[in-house]
């Protein structure tokens, strides 16, 4: 063999590493432990630590060992032993971000403030280029309302240059303290750091919002002068010649909303002559002629036309609602003045006719008054006009007999919550749901009290979701991964049971076997493994003795551990057995398949096969047999593969007779049923002879 070819061939621990957690499957889980004394407390605690300490001392680089030894250390309260660890996995690797952020945050949970600032101040010296850490330093001294260390901070920061977020957060913080003047020495230094154009376009945006148009001017004059002066040294920039442009245009657009159109018509005729033969210049220039070339009032003119031409139309038909939306748009940007009463005149004259269906004019009738909330609430800000408009729309204006609109309810309450009213926030789902209840006002409710951690009331919700659509198994499935979740198994495992039970609830074959093949996910991740292989035998009944419910029910024994594997498993690690390489392994106990586990998998397999002999269903047998076949190429030996391969079936050209025309057909012979033909049926036999000597004693 050659070099290159022993080369292509030769394995590499890496490579074994990774193919060895590729197939496992399954992990160990620690038993639990009752703690009843302070003694047992201490033994355990020592035990622990003797086994953290010993796998460090065989792998001292395993950083996710240093952060589960720490976590254990603040599990235990010992925050003096946890810092200890933290410090020594810092002298192990320094530069590993998560054990700094871990680190950080034990202390600021633990209220240790004085030593989180300590910790930040070292890491921010060590991984200076780290944005993470900065930032989670500056929260915390924001949080705390240290403005000067808090700038200091972002100073000492800013000086080594960092990506632009630094900048742009920088200059948020001193807009929130109101330091203008502060954020425009910011803005100069980051125009220095960063001279491209969208540094300037964010300045000039500042300065719109705060400042003068003094200042927008200058800035704008500045940003092209500076421009212009390094073109030589950002030539090779590819979006230059772009940026320049745009910046340009927009101080043209500037001066021109500013009404100084002699200050715009020079800027349009300075990039003609700098960039001639562009075509957005040249777009930009002809519409600025046109409008502004000789008359000012021009588009004052065009902007009335518009108008008068949609109210024509909406005078003709008042349920035009695209019309509206146009009309909505043009009066919020050129006559605020006259909004409220646009909004008003839109949501009153133009409701639909009918009240019987939710149709498409429904539709774009309710978009009226989502935009009407919206503008009193986020532009306007009259927060109690816009709540007796909600109010107006729900109790006056949607027929909640015939059908209701879930995102009103859901706005009107999202609402409250915004205005710290959370109990009247309650009140709105609850009479939504007592009035109109629909799928998704029990589940954004639910998701309400999820995130409040109120979980008596998602258990009240979830039983009013399943009385309101109990067919639904999307609802039994998220009721029960709540309480999996709470750790509640024993309440997680009725609620599986309730939807399966017969003669309980009409639900869709379908829709149990969905809820039966999670069932057997629980119950397999609770480790409950006989559960889970008689819910397989529930499935193959459900599922009609499906061949592919046969196949997965086969594979599950050839993987899941038996009650004395599982024992056999917590004893050898409880006992200390665990090889070196278990150990190394996170200390995770692995359960390997053995013969038992493929034995139990084949009876699965011969029970499918003689199942669909009887019913002479031969299709389903040969799927059967090909992955039966699979398996044993996998986990058999020489003599089982031998023996199965003894009994592959052999295709077979038929013929039958369909409304008198014959058609061939392909069939299967197997080997199985030449050899069971040949053997007496003695229970066939037994029940002649049982049922002849009942008949002769009634003789």
């Amino acid at each position: 063999m050659s070099g290159e070819e022993a080369g292509s061939t030769q394995l590499s621990v890496d490579s074994i590493l990774n193919d060895v957690y590729a197939r496992r499957k399954f992990t160990k889980t620690q038993p639990k432990l009752d703690i009843l004394d302070i003694e047992e407390l201490r033994e355990f605690q020592g035990r622990k630590r003797r086994e953290f300490e010993s796998y460090l001392k065989r792998n001292r680089l395993d950083m996710g060992q240093w952060l589960r030894y720490a976590t254990f250390e603040l599990e235990q309260h010992d925050m003096r032993r946890a810092r200890s660890i933290f410090e020594r996995a810092l002298l192990v690797n320094g530069g590993y971000i998560p054990l700094w952020i871990r680190y950080i945050d034990s202390e600021i949970k633990a209220k240790f403030l004085n030593h989180a600032r300590n910790v930040l101040d070292r890491a921010i010296t060590t991984l200076p280029r780290v944005d993470k850490l900065w930032y989670k330093y500056l929260f915390l001294e924001e949080s705390l309302e240290n403005w000067d260390i808090v700038r200091s901070l972002y100073n000492k920061w800013c000086s080594l240059e960092p990506e632009r977020g630094a900048w742009a957060s920088y200059i948020e913080f001193e807009i929130r303290q109101k330091k203008y003047n502060n954020a425009r020495d910011i803005y100069e230094k980051y125009a220095l750091v960063y001279p491209q154009p969208e540094t300037w376009l964010a300045w000039v945006r500042f300065e719109s919002t705060y400042g003068t148009i003094e200042s927008i001017r200058k800035i704008y004059s500045m940003a092209i002068d500076f421009l212009t002066e390094y073109e030589v040294t950002m030539k090779d920039d590819n979006n230059y010649e772009t940026g320049l442009i745009q910046l340009a245009m927009s101080f043209a657009s500037w001066e021109t909303s500013e009404r100084e159109y002699e200050r715009a018509s020079s800027i349009y005729k300075i990039l003609k002559e700098k960039f001639p033969g562009n075509p957005q210049i040249i777009k930009a220039q002809d519409d600025f002629n046109r409008n502004f070339g000789s008359v000012k009032d021009i588009n004052d003119t065009l902007i009335s036309k518009r108008k008068i031409s949609y109210e024509n139309e909406l005078r003709s038909n008042l349920q035009n609602y695209y019309y509206w939306m146009l009309y909505i748009d043009l009066v919020e940007q050129y006559f605020p003045s006259e909004i409220i009463s646009v909004f008003e005149r839109a949501v009153t004259t133009s409701i639909p006719n009918q009240t019987v269906s939710k149709d498409i004019h429904w539709k774009r009738y309710i978009y009226l008054w989502i935009r009407y909330f919206t503008y009193m609430e986020l532009k306007k800000l009259d927060i109690e006009s816009c709540r007796l408009l909600y109010k107006r729309c729900l109790n006056e204006v949607i027929p909640h007999r015939k059908f209701t609109f879930s995102e009103i309810w859901i706005m009107y309450s999202e609402f409250e919550i915004r205005q710290n009213d959370l109990a009247l926030a309650r009140k709105i789902l609850g009479r939504s749901l007592g009035m109109c209840p629909t799928p998704t006002l029990f589940s954004r409710y639910i998701e309400l009290e999820v995130k409040l951690r109120e979980f008596d009331r998602v258990r009240k919700l979830y039983e009013k979701f399943l009385v309101y659509t109990p067919t639904d198994y999307k609802i039994w499935l998220g009721y029960s991964k709540l309480e999996e979740n709470l750790g509640d198994e024993d309440r997680a495992r009725a609620i599986f049971e309730i939807p399966l039970q017969d003669n309980v609830i009409d639900i869709p074959v379908d829709s149990q076997l969905i809820l039966i093949q999670k069932f057997i996910d629980f119950e397999t991740d609770a480790q409950e493994y006989d559960n889970a292989r008689s819910l397989y035998e529930r499935y193959l009944h459900k599922g009609n003795f499906a061949p592919n419910i046969w196949i997965s029910y086969a594979l599950y024994e050839s993987s899941a551990p038996t009650n004395d594997q599982l024992e056999a498993l917590y004893n050898n690690s409880n006992n200390g057995n665990s090889s070196d390489e278990e150990l190394e392994n996170d200390n995770v106990v692995e359960f390997k398949p053995s013969e038992e586990n493929f034995t139990r998998a084949r009876k699965i397999y011969e029970r499918a096969l003689e199942y669909f002999r009887e019913r002479e269903d031969s299709k389903s047998r040969v799927s059967i047999f090909q992955s039966y076949k699979e398996f044993e190429d996998k986990f058999g030996s020489q003599e089982s593969q031998q023996a199965l391969a003894e009994r592959t079936p052999k295709e077979v050209l038929k013929v039958k007779v369909e409304n008198g025309i014959e058609k061939e057909y392909i069939d299967y012979n197997f080997p199985d049923d030449s050899k069971s033909s040949k053997k007496v049926d003695v229970s066939r036999f037994l029940s002649f002879a049982k049922q002849w000597k009942e008949e002769e004693q009634l003789k």
